[in-house]
């Protein structure tokens, strides 16, 4: 006998299985057209763009390289088109702007050439190509070219220029057909305003941290070299009139007592710091917890607890976590102090990433599922109390930092969380011991893969802007071509049979992952501007730390952003 519903249920089934099945077919078949695309025209272009091109610059192969254009014409910015931005007896710098206009591709180069005396490195990164649009031409690219090197009086030098092309692939090569010089700089310095010092300095540290669990994103095995990274302190914790150093990490976080004379003493012991450190260390931060004058340390850690050791006025630290209130926390990654109450006495926030070791991050494009931040209100006696959650600043992101600023100035700090994943989060403080989180109005979601945060007023009017550093991707031009499998789980990928706006959020969600940094410029009404790409900051490479300072006294905030990672046998895939 048939049951109630029994009959329409049959039909249905049937058609959820070919939906299935379609799906099913759909994806298989996308990572077998992606293959043969990554062997066919990716790998190829790769190795035309990224390696060939630059290679041949680098080596004056000038008629090698011209071979790569199938047009002898180049547009946009001539060399004539130059005027001087910044001059100084020390360091010049030109830009190229204006209308524009043809000129010889063989000329171009021949030019550029001719700035240096020796090229030592050439690189040429891509940024988008415009796979679903092509054209006659081939398809729109676009491309940012760093040159370094010395010029025929000797001085230090960097060229960067930017361009649209069109390239084309005629098996079983790529061309060049286009190519409009949208944007160049170069920067000139008659010497060195920094030199490497650090075997002199006597600082001797090879950072390592064997105490972290392994990354299983990057694979889950004791052979995985992806762990946490550490942190630095700066200091006068001895009040010598000179700056020590911590280096965190394990099995060694190291004490650099200053020495006044530009070289340091590995003093970890003499200090009272545990060797080896018992636990694996993060972010460190200085500060006078109990304002007596000296300055004591905040050690965060991913695994063995967190620390507060005490200064006890001689320069000697003593672990007083457990007596102070310190909870050990997880996966504690960057810790910043600021008075956010008011009352007179530092407190501190320690940004948190998700357990490596054991998840993943969900959803991966706005991770929610990390270690909470945790903020530590400082009672003023010598103890604090964890007032995350009441004062609406417990973060849930995978979070690698995060930095304090009134970007109001209301006078009251507020709080920048800088997720790895996703979107960000900017905590706006009421003055009341709590926080709101304005992120949305103000504009600084970002939703990228962000590794650091720092404020600084770039422009001198008064308001704070803010710097984060993320990941860029060289590769990442790649991940945009139709047959590419991005990971989208599969109900989306069902609904995106029938529709494709799935395809363009994913793609969308990518280009925010792998696009870089962010400079926001303060509006000064609450919301920010994204101006990254005109400040040209967008491609700092894999950007962790970075830091505001004013390197060369004219009164103006230069940025210096940390970046580097693991790479694979092609060194320019990041």
């Amino acid at each position: 006998m048939m049951h109630p519903g029994q009959g329409r249920s049959a039909p249905y089934m049937s058609t959820l299985f070919v939906l299935l099945a379609a799906l099913l077919t759909s994806v298989a078949s996308h990572a077998k057209d992606w293959n043969t695309t990554r062997q066919m025209l990716i790998d190829p272009l790769n190795s035309a763009l990224h390696s060939h091109w630059p290679e041949q610059l680098q080596n004056r192969q000038l008629d090698t390289l011209v071979r790569l254009y199938a047009t002898p014409i180049g547009t946009g910015l001539r060399w004539e088109d130059v005027q001087p931005v910044s001059s100084s007896a020390e360091e010049t710098t030109l830009r190229w702007s204006g209308s524009g206009g043809e000129e010889s591709i063989r000329e171009r180069y021949e030019k550029l050439l001719a700035l240096f005396a020796d090229i030592h490195r050439a690189e040429l990164r891509i940024g988008r190509v415009d796979w679903k649009n092509p054209e006659a031409l081939g398809y729109r690219a676009t491309v940012h070219l760093i040159v370094r090197g010395t010029g025929p009086k000797g001085d230090r030098r960097q060229l960067e220029q930017h361009a649209t092309l069109r390239v084309r692939y005629f098996d079983p090569f790529w061309e060049i057909t286009e190519e409009e010089v949208t944007a160049r700089t170069l920067v000139s310095l008659s010497s060195p305003r920094f030199e490497w010092v650090g075997a002199s300095a006597g600082i001797e540290s090879i950072h390592a941290n064997l105490a972290s669990p392994p990354f299983r994103l990057f694979g889950n095995t004791d052979e995985n070299p992806v762990r946490q990274g550490s942190g630095v302190a700066v200091g006068d914790a001895d009040r010598d009139g000179c700056e020590d150093l911590v280096l965190a990490g394990s099995p060694e976080l190291t004490f650099y007592r200053g020495h006044c004379d530009g070289t340091f003493e590995d003093a970890t012991s003499e200090v009272g710091l545990p060797r080896p450190y018992p636990a694996a260390a993060g972010g460190v931060v200085f500060l006078d917890y109990d304002n007596d004058g000296w300055l004591d340390l905040f050690v965060a850690a991913v695994a063995g607890g967190d620390r507060l050791f005490r200064n006890d006025g001689s320069g000697r630290f003593i672990d007083v976590s457990r007596k102070a209130g310190v909870p050990p926390g997880r996966w504690g990654g960057m810790p910043v102090v600021a008075d956010y109450d008011r009352d007179g006495f530092l407190d501190i926030y320690v940004s948190r990433m998700g357990d490596h070791e054991n998840k993943s991050p969900r959803p991966a494009n706005d991770a929610r599922n990390g270690e909470r931040g945790t903020l530590l209100r400082n009672r003023g006696d010598g103890t604090f109390d964890d007032v995350s959650k009441q004062a609406g600043v417990d973060s849930p992101g995978w979070d690698m930092a995060a930095a304090w600023g009134d970007y109001d100035g209301d006078g009251w700090p507020d709080l920048y969380v800088a997720n790895e994943f996703g979107n960000n989060r900017l905590y706006h403080n009421n003055g009341d011991g709590t926080f709101t989180d304005r992120t949305a109005e103000a504009g600084v979601s970002d939703g990228g893969s962000a590794m650091g945060a720092v404020w600084g007023d770039i422009d001198g009017d008064g308001d704070l802007d803010l710097f984060v550093s993320g990941m860029h991707s060289n590769s990442g031009w790649a991940l945009f071509h139709p047959d590419f499998p991005l990971p989208i789980p599969w109900y989306f990928k069902f609904i995106g049979l029938f529709t494709d706006a799935v395809q363009k959020e994913a793609e969308l969600i990518t280009d925010r992952l792998l696009r870089g940094s962010s400079l926001f410029r303060n509006e000064g009404d609450g919301t920010f501007t994204d101006i990254s790409d005109a400040a040209g900051v967008r491609d700092g490479q894999w950007g962790w730390a970075a830091a505001f300072l004013d390197y060369d006294n004219d009164g103006r905030l230069d940025l210096y952003a940390v970046n580097g990672f693991i790479t694979g046998p092609i060194q320019d895939d990041l």
